[in-house]
């Protein structure tokens, strides 16, 4: 070949635009992985009394108050009937009895969320109108993540799923509602039903000094009672 030839041009490397290259696909084995680590990690955390308390710390805020969720005219209307037998099996919260249309506050600061087994309204079958609120700081014994359960309103709350309400706040009315069709009115007398269920404390390590139940609920009386002393 004569030093004059001229050699063809060599093909610059472009990808193919006609097949183009695969994607790798990830497998279901990394995300398995990774919630094994993450489950590990907090079994650790809960058995390190240290390193539990200094988790602890990251998310703690100031405590902040608790308040009698109704007026103080009706800070003697209720007994501890925790326990009591009901239709449902025994009664797990305080009956705080009250007159139609009295007003109801919130306890403690926190976030509307709906209650297990309500509908968008908050109405269940037991509760009837319902509305929950999650505690976002210890408040006297509620732990921050504890909710509390307010039922038998007389009406829907007119507060919206995330809105964060202080201590005192007005959420519903007392009422009488109940049953299977939305809007029924029971037979007995106007009430709050006030539930308080435990949030994650439990996890770390956390344990309560009140009675009870296998539901994760607690009886609510020794708190009302400190919400007026």
């Amino acid at each position: 070949m004569s030093e004059y030839t001229r050699r063809a041009p060599e093909t610059p490397n472009v990808p193919d635009d006609r097949n183009p290259p695969r994607k790798r696909k990830r497998g279901i084995g990394g995300t398995v992985f990774f919630f094994l680590v993450a489950a590990s990690l907090v079994l650790f955390i809960a058995q390190n009394d240290g390193l539990r308390e200094r988790v602890a710390s990251l998310f703690e805020r100031e405590p902040g108050e608790a308040v009698f969720p109704l007026p103080p005219e009706y800070g003697d209307s209720y007994t501890n009937d925790w326990g009591a037998p009901r239709s449902q099996g025994t009664h797990e919260g305080t009956d705080i009895y009250a007159p139609e249309g009295t007003p109801i506050y919130s306890i403690t600061s926190g976030t509307i969320t709906t209650a297990y087994g309500s509908n968008d309204d908050g109405w269940n079958t037991l509760g009837g109108y319902t509305v929950m609120i999650r505690a976002d700081r210890d408040s006297g014994p509620v732990q921050r993540g504890d909710r509390l359960y307010y039922a038998h309103m007389s009406e829907p709350t007119p507060l919206e799923d995330g809105t964060r309400i202080e201590a005192g706040d007005r959420i519903g009315t007392v009422g009488r509602t109940a049953g299977e069709e939305p809007g029924t009115v029971a037979d007995f007398p106007p009430h709050l039903h006030l539930g308080w269920y435990g949030g994650v404390g439990g996890l770390l390590g956390q344990e309560r000094e009140y009675e009870t139940a296998g539901s994760g609920a607690i009886n609510p009386y020794p708190l009302l009672r400190q919400t007026i002393s």
